[in-house]
This record gives C-alpha cells, structure tokens and sequence, in this order.
C-alpha cells in the first residue's frame, strides 16, 4: 500500500478534512505539557447517534400521560428501575445503578436547543459546532477549545494527540481553525501497521507555492503526523491493560482501547466515541433495549475498570445525542424525530443526582414535542468552567455566547478558573492542609494543592532522601485562601522526594517519586 492507498485512507487513519492546515514543522517538538494545560482531565464524549429516545431512557413513570401516549411503547412500570418517586430508568440500564446510587452519574433532563431542526444531519452539526440554528460553523467546538487549551499546536505540537477519536470519521469536531487537532484511531496495532506501510521518511523536492502545494504538504503532514502519533498511541496500549471483561462489541472496545491507552500512560484530553441506531422509527422497544443493554454494560465496566487501575478521579463521561424522540409513539412501534431529552454525564467527581424538571408531557413546541429546558451548550461550558478550568472569557470565545452552568463536579479546587501561573488562590478554607502529589509518581510534571487557614508566613520546601534542600517554591507570606503547586522535575535525579509545608501552626510532609 502505498501513497495513492494512503490518499484514500488518510480520512479513517489521519488527522483530517476539509482544512488544510499550517503544520510544517516537525511533530515532536520539544513542548510545555499537554498534561499540565489539560489540568491532567480527560473527557469522554460519547454520541448516541440517531436521536436517542429520553422519555424510554428516563421514565417519568408516575405521569399517566406517559403510558396514555405511548401505549404501545411505554416502559411498564414494574420493569423499570426506580430512582426517584417519579422516575425511573429502562430496566437494560441495570449495569449503571452502582454509579447512580454512589452519586457518580447525572441525569440533566430537557437538553437542546430554541427552533430545534429535526435533521440529522444539520442537527448533528450544530451540537458538533456549538452554533445557533441560524448559523454555519465550519469549525467544531472541541477542536476550538483545544487550540485555546494549546495555542502554540501548529507550531509546536504536543508529543500527544490532543483528542482521539473512535467509532465514526466525521470529522467536524476536530475541525479547528488552524487544522485538526486529533488523530481518528479505530484499533491502535491496525492504525500503527497501516501508517508504518504507507509512511515516506524522505521527500526529494519541496512543495510548490500553489494551491496544489499547499495540498500537498497537507497530505504530507498528515503522513508525518500519523507516524508520530501511531507510535506513541501503540506504545501506551502495549504498556497499558484492562482489568475486566468488556462487552464484545464496537462500544465495549472503543471504551476498553480508552481504558488501555489512559493505562499506558497517554494523556489525551479528550476522546471521542459512537454508538449509532438511535433513529428507533419501528421496533422500538427491541432495538432500544439492544442498544441501552450495550451502552449500559460498556459504561459500567469502563468505570470499574478505571477505579480498578486508579483512574477513576481523571475521567467523567458525558453523552450527546442530535434530539430526542416525539412524545407520543407512530403507527411503527416507533418514534420519530423530536427535540429537548435527557443526557448524561459519569465519573467520580460528578455530583449525581436528577438536574432539571421532569418533560411535560401537555406542554409542547409547535412541533409538538417535548420543550428543552437547557441548552446543550451549557454542558460544554459546564464541563470547560469547572473540569478543564477554563476562563469565562476564553469560553465565550469557543461558544460564541455566554451560558450559564450547573453546578455538577465535585471539585473544590475547581469552583473558579485559575490561570497557568505557579499558584492561584481559590478560597477560604477552614483548615491547613497539604494534599498528595498527583500525578506519584510523575515525570517530569505533578501538581500539589495547599490550603492556607489564616493570613501569615508560609514556608514549602522539598528535600531528597538525604535532607538536602532541592526546591523552595514558596518563602512568603500568604492569605488565607486554596493554593496550587506546579512542580517540574525536569532537572532532578529519579528518586523518592520530601515535600514540606510550615506554617507557625502547622506542619506536614507529603512524598513524591519521580520515575524517568
């Protein structure tokens, strides 16, 4: 297989689309650390592709108006697994109860958006873009905030991919302006040996200055891009394991390969996974059940997996879908294409519980169907503001408008945003502290939080084994407030270190390792 091959490929295997991009530097330039910006967090966004059906998903059991719309359809009652008085979600999501009841997963009821287009295709572009109803955006709202998290990418790129993506080649949400910052990785040994195939080390003449050349040194980047990467995602899935038994299918293993390569050591900060056949028109409650079943068991066996290889505190997983489903059913055993229904959102450090009202089930938009109570971008302005730490300004800039947040990730270093700098105050805390390194062991890069009781004199110092002073970060006095520490080892031997906090009332010594 060779280049023509590769032109045809470079979509399934590749960084890209429509752009063409100003990559013309080598990949794995030295680089600050994607790490460090990406506050160590990964997202997972996983699209329920065709409209998933909320009011199935999430029962509003107790409203007779439920069963009288749908009586063919309807969930009955004493199937479904209660979770609140009125609620209740599809008996296939069994798998996802240990998580509800440990308060690790969010239903946000009544997401979309005003005007709601009951396309496919042009739904589906809007949440990609993040635009209004009446706009077309050529660029996806992950890929902008990844060049605001990374704004030196084209020019400097990360030694690892900024987003992954699995289970589908569109390619909108890795759209940016300045190219397509992520890799489209199906299976990482297959993306490897297809790369290496059809990879040229040498070029023997420089593109032209012509729009033929500017295309050419774009397939040619995408050539280097994919070399570079294909290494580095196959050496962390070499590294990395899975501690369960996912469901054999193509949801269970895109989250598995996620599992895997987090492991292995990656950090992407986002991945991006599909599971398709929500359009349920007939045969609903079959087909929905299959697909609940499989989106339900993935889930539940990627977060056991997390907390069993102690990364559960680094992932929350949120679902999106291009609409719900009509309220009432059609003469298929079906539903057809509708507007505002729940989405999801996983992981430890989710607040759980039900935000949002129950769907009125009398009340509809002219379309008759269910009114959205929220719209979809405050998720991505959510997670941004209080998992990524972003600044309102730079939000605003990704989503081209303000929106509002919830309150939904338990995180108290995470309440407001602040900057890259080496420390930043966040608050008022009740007590002193000083919290474990994370990452331990690291390299070069971890970060530590202190908190800080009263305004006086603080002293942090770290010490090797032998006692002797490496650092002084900080020699000064300090408000009463939360601190974060950046600590780069770039410069220091491997090896076991002292971290040590003192205060006039207190004192504490964390360990750290630093392994290279």
């Amino acid at each position: 297989m060779r280049r023509r091959q590769f032109l045809r490929n470079s979509i399934a295997v590749g960084l890209g689309s429509m752009l063409i991009p100003r990559w013309l530097h080598p990949l794995l330039a030295r680089s600050d650390h994607l790490r460090d910006r990406g506050q160590n967090r990964i997202l997972v966004i996983l699209n329920l592709g065709g409209g998933n059906d909320g009011l199935n998903t999430v029962i509003p059991f107790e409203d007779d108006e439920y069963y009288n719309l749908r009586p063919t359809i309807a969930i009955p009652q004493n199937e479904l697994l209660t979770i609140t008085e009125t609620l209740g979600l599809h008996p296939a999501m069994a798998p996802l109860m240990d998580l509800w009841n440990d308060e690790n997963m969010a239903i946000i009821q009544n997401v979309g958006y005003d005007q709601q287009d009951l396309s496919h295709f042009r739904s589906t572009d809007i949440w990609r873009s993040a635009s209004d109803v009446d706009q077309v955006i050529s660029t996806g709202w992950v890929a902008r905030y990844l060049e605001t998290l990374y704004t030196g990418y084209v020019e400097n790129p990360p030694e690892e991919p900024m987003a992954l993506q699995q289970g589908s080649t569109d390619g909108l949400l890795l759209t940016g302006n300045e190219g397509v910052p992520g890799v489209i990785v199906d299976d990482p040994s297959i993306f490897y040996n297809l790369v290496n195939e059809t990879y040229e080390s040498e070029y023997n003449n420089d593109p032209p200055e012509t729009a033929g050349g500017d295309e050419l040194s774009y397939v040619r980047q995408i050539d280097n891009n994919s070399f570079a990467y294909a290494g580095v995602i196959q050496a962390a899935a070499e590294a990395g394991q899975n501690t369960v038994e996912y469901p054999n299918n193509s949801m269970g293993t895109q989250l598995s390969i996620v599992a895997r390569l987090l492991s292995g050591g990656l950090y992407t900060p986002i991945f991006l996974t599909h599971q398709y056949g929500y359009d349920t028109h007939n045969n609903q409650l079959n087909d929905h059940n299959n697909l609940l079943t499989v989106l339900s068991s993935s889930i539940g066996s990627f977060f056991q997996d997390l907390a069993n290889l102690g990364l559960k505190d680094r992932v929350v997983l949120l679902t999106t879908s291009e609409f719900g489903r009509r309220p009432f059913e059609n003469g298929s055993d079906g539903t057809d294409h509708g507007a505002g229904a729940p989405q999801l959102l996983f992981g430890s450090k989710v607040k759980g519980g039900i935000y949002g009202s129950n769907p009125s089930l009398t009340d509809f938009d002219n379309n008759a169907n269910l009114l959205h109570e929220f719209d979809f971008r405050q998720l991505y302005a959510t997670l941004m503001t209080q998992w990524f730490e972003l600044g309102q300004e730079e939000i605003e800039n990704i989503l081209f408008h303000p929106f509002e947040t919830f309150s939904i990730i338990d995180n108290r270093f995470s309440q407001v945003s602040y900057p890259s700098n080496k420390e930043a105050v966040l608050g008022i805390p009740q007590d002193y502290d000083l919290s474990k390194a994370y990452p331990n062991p690291f390299n070069p890069n971890t970060r530590l939080h202190y908190a800080v009781k009263e305004r006086g004199f603080v002293d942090i110092i770290i010490y090797d084994l032998k006692g002797r002073k490496i650092f002084h970060p900080v020699h000064e006095m300090k408000p009463a407030g939360f601190y974060n520490l950046n600590i780069n080892g770039g410069n220091w031997a491997s090896g076991t270190y002292l971290v040590k906090m003192e205060t006039k009332d207190f004192r504490q010594t964390r360990k750290m390792v630093l392994l290279k």
